[in-house]
């Protein structure tokens, strides 16, 4: 199936001035024309991969300012992005473009190295693991 150029999703300039680094917290504009339980809206996330680019794509953990109550999936966030708690939805990490990131109205912010090591250990223990095949 190909594209015609008046069915391509729009390339967009992106809204931050520098690549994102891992552990930094952005706003993300999410599609509005989402399905659910798709994410959607603008809503915090946290940049999980690192060796990024100004015009490329980044791989987020999502969160929600709503109170979680699945603490196997979730993370409550020490670190606070424009002054609102947060829980980072660790079982739902997702690929988005750059363009889509907007900074805090203060700058910036970048999760303690600490915390975020917590929360991916979270992230981590949300994927399946591989089958030790060895001792067979």
């Amino acid at each position: 199936m190909s594209f015609g150029d008046d069915e391509r999703p729009p390339k967009l300039p992106p809204k931050v001035k520098a690549a994102p680094k891992v552990r930094n917290m952005y706003w993300c504009d999410f599609p509005k024309d989402a399905q659910l339980p798709e994410f959607w809206k603008r809503r915090p996330v946290i940049i999980l991969s690192f060796r990024n680019t100004l015009h490329g794509a980044v791989t987020v953990v999502p969160c929600s300012t709503q109170v979680q109550t699945d603490v196997l999936a979730t993370f409550p966030l020490r670190t606070t992005i424009d002054g609102k708690a947060a829980w980072a939805i660790c079982d739902k990490i997702t690929t988005v473009a750059v363009s889509r990131l907007v900074p805090d109205k203060r700058g910036i912010v970048r999760m303690p190295a600490d915390e975020f090591d917590e929360m991916l250990a979270v992230v981590l223990g949300c994927l399946p693991r591989l089958i030790d095949n060895s001792a067979n």
